[in-house]
């Protein structure tokens, strides 16, 4: 079908002029490719992303630490995660070994992002760390119910991708195609302009073989 779009008078030269171009065949084969695989691209192709398993899920205890003597309990509207952490570890890395969400943003306590409550004031969880707390006693941390983790799934591919795909890879072969007339017609006006001068060229050396032979006799 494509062949129909160049003129029957214009063929030859055509695909003559674009033998010449590698490149110009190995980008019109680069989109025919891409447009092939836009096309058998499946519309249902997403990832999924699953939560990673803590060594607390893998034992068996919700919110158990690792090591440490100082109960800490995070608690977000009706949910309470308890650890166990050591006196001047992390707040951040606390939080993150039994599970608990916190937004963070500089994770150099300037913003505020990852600010949660203790004892009716607000600290800010990545420059905190766990304070001495006396046997019997834990370390309570409130967090903004606000603070939760929003759940996206990654799409590889939509219906608004594959559109997007299809009318670049058209509108890219389109403007090949565009080129290579023009560049067919400026070859066909150079290729006149070279036989014109042969043809001069020619001429003259007819006259002055003519013009020899006549002094000759």
């Amino acid at each position: 079908e494509v062949l129909r779009l160049v003129p029957s008078s214009s063929t030859s030269t055509f695909f003559e002029t674009m033998m010449l171009r590698p490149k110009v065949l190995l980008l019109l084969i680069a989109t025919a490719r891409a447009l092939l695989v836009t096309v058998r691209t499946p519309m249902t192709m997403k990832k999924t992303w699953d939560k990673r398993e803590t060594l607390a899920d893998k034992v068996g205890l919700k919110g158990a630490g690792l090591v440490g003597t100082i109960p800490v309990r995070f608690t977000q509207g009706n949910d309470t995660l308890a650890t166990m952490a050591l006196q001047g570890q992390p707040l951040s890395e606390v939080a993150a070994q039994c599970g608990q969400y916190v937004k963070y943003k500089c994770k150099k306590g300037e913003c505020g992002t990852c600010e949660v409550r203790v004892d009716g004031n607000w600290i800010r969880t990545c420059v905190s760390k766990v304070p001495y707390v006396p046997e019997g006693q834990s370390f309570d941390v409130f967090v903004r119910a606000s603070m939760v983790k929003s759940k996206k799934s990654s799409a590889f591919f939509s219906v608004r991708s594959f559109i997007a795909g299809f009318r670049n890879n058209l509108l890219g072969m389109v403007g090949f195609f565009r080129e290579g007339f023009k560049g067919t017609r400026y070859f066909e006006e150079r290729m006149s302009v070279e036989q014109e001068i042969l043809d001069k060229v020619k001429a003259r050396k007819a006259a002055r073989l003519a013009e020899q032979q006549s002094s000759a006799s």
